[in-house]
């Protein structure tokens, strides 16, 4: 089974978000403060809903969203997946990984964090 993803897609509205969390904390990339918001999805209980907007704000490829560490973050996907019975595949996969950074993109903006030690603080509670 072929699961190596491609790129992430994101709508304009995350694309909004993720420009203004990179204002605030300093962050100098999307694709890092994209790991923190996978992160903080991955570890909530239910899966995030599926997302319908049209994906036309940032592409970040998987090779640069995860880095050295894709197999960890692939597995940690694939083991969220596992977990509530979605089959793996790489539409889902694909379809899953939008949503899980979609909705931690959404965890950070909503809690106004204002610097990077606001987003330590709050990843570490």
């Amino acid at each position: 089974m072929d699961i190596d993803l491609d790129v992430l897609r994101t709508s304009t509205n995350v694309k909004n978000s993720l420009t203004r969390i990179k204002t605030l904390t300093g962050i100098p990339n999307w694709n890092i403060i994209c790991r923190w918001a996978f992160c903080l999805s991955i570890k909530q209980t239910a899966l995030p809903r599926e997302v319908e907007e049209k994906l036309d704000g940032i592409e970040i490829s998987y090779d640069v969203l995860f880095g050295k560490n894709k197999p960890i973050y692939t597995q940690l996907l694939i083991n969220n997946l596992v977990t509530h019975k979605v089959e793996i595949d790489k539409k889902n996969l694909t379809k899953y990984l939008y949503a899980h950074v979609n909705r931690g993109v959404n965890i950070i903006y909503t809690n106004k964090l204002k610097d990077i030690s606001g987003l330590m603080a709050f990843t570490n509670s």
